[in-house]
């Protein structure tokens, strides 16, 4: 597993003095300032300021960048913290990535697949689950279908008439 998680991506460059708008990926905004890396790897970093929210983003001031032009030259970098920098998680509290790579069992213990990804197209939240001899399909993230997370399995009913 990958030791640090994307917390944030710079949108674009706001106004003049080489602020940023970033789409932050976190409960808690303040994870995306102080010092962030650019990579899943590696020691390439910035060092962020966040400065307030707007509708969709948070603008943050980044040490170093002065000026639109090269604010713009940022749009597009995805920004990482290591995993052990998170805050730990209550006991009904996960994080999403943590999800990644975990058996998905029904009720009746038995096994339907992995999760491979946990995506948001809009609605709600799907886990992405891939049988070892089918195509992949996505579960709705709700009560009624994941009836439980455990650090080394989730527990979850299919919807009839879903992998049909």
């Amino acid at each position: 597993m990958a030791n640090r998680i994307c917390i944030a991506k710079i949108a674009t460059a706001h106004g003049i003095k080489g602020f940023v708008k970033l789409h932050v990926f976190a409960d808690d905004p303040s994870l995306a300032g102080g010092t962030l890396f650019t990579s899943e790897s590696g020691d390439k970093s910035l060092s962020l300021k966040l400065k307030n929210a707007t509708a969709k983003h948070w603008l943050a001031e980044i040490d170093g960048i002065t000026d639109r032009t090269e604010a713009e030259k940022l749009r597009g970098t995805e920004l990482y913290i290591d995993k052990s920098d998170l805050p730990e998680t209550n006991q009904d509290e996960f994080y999403i990535t943590n999800l990644i790579g975990l058996p998905c069992f029904d009720k009746d213990k038995k096994e339907i697949g992995k999760v491979i990804a946990v995506e948001n197209f809009g609605a709600s939240d799907l886990l992405e689950i891939k049988p070892d001899t089918k195509e992949s399909f996505y579960l709705p993230f709700t009560d009624d279908t994941v009836l439980d997370i455990a650090d080394d399995k989730i527990t979850v009913q299919i919807p009839e008439g879903l992998l049909e």
